[in-house]
């Protein structure tokens, strides 16, 4: 029985990482607990846990001591992600219409249990591809995207990384006439997926763009 989307599983992810942090860097028993308490009510916070059997999944989580240990608790519940959903071909193709050759990348080894949402780069067109689904229905954003070599804060995640300019054009309010939005994201969506644990701030990039 699956609980979790892949945002809410990087949430528990990262809590995990604040009890193993704890464990290795205090010894006062008042600190850990201190942080496990947080961890719990951030936790509850997120996730709704219908039945014990749920919290029984995730109680592990304050026993963490160790590398091992947090690699073990995090395989131990990726069973209860639900995987991102691989549109298909022409799927895609239907929402970015006027990309006669767009296509999917190849889905070989990765982890849909890891992805919020599925992005790639053509760079024949220079075109970074965002495609994601809202309440079950397929939606995307696609833009000239602009390789800076430089840091900053991702508008997806958050979180300070390799970022790039992605550059949408829609037309304007006259005839011809077109408007150019832009925003910085991660370079690297893998990592941006990693790190996103509030997909609403996806939807909020995306919406700034159209």
């Amino acid at each position: 029985m699956k609980f979790m989307n892949v945002e809410q599983y990087q949430f528990v992810k990262k809590q995990a990482k604040k009890i193993l942090n704890a464990n290795t860097t205090s010894k006062d028993p008042n600190v850990i607990q201190a942080i496990q308490a947080l961890v719990q009510e951030e936790i509850n916070n997120k996730l709704i846990l219908d039945d014990i059997e749920q919290q029984i999944v995730l109680q592990p989580i304050f026993t963490i001591q160790a590398r091992e240990q947090l690699e073990l608790f995090l395989d131990s519940i990726k069973q209860y992600v639900e995987p991102f959903k691989v549109p298909t071909d022409n799927q895609v193709k239907k929402l970015f219409p006027k990309d006669k050759k767009v296509k999917l990348p190849k889905m070989d080894g990765i982890d849909l249990r890891e992805l919020s949402y599925l992005s790639w780069f053509d760079a024949g067109t220079n075109r970074k591809y965002i495609v994601y689904y809202e309440e079950g229905i397929l939606k995307g954003v696609r833009g000239v995207f602009d390789h800076l070599e430089k840091s900053g804060i991702c508008l997806v995640c958050n979180h300070h990384a390799k970022v790039g300019l992605l550059l949408v054009s829609k037309k304007g309010t006259q005839l011809g006439t077109y408007t150019r939005k832009g925003n910085y994201i991660c370079e690297n969506s893998d990592t941006c997926n990693e790190e996103l644990t509030d997909f609403s701030r996806l939807k909020a990039f995306v919406d700034n763009l159209s």
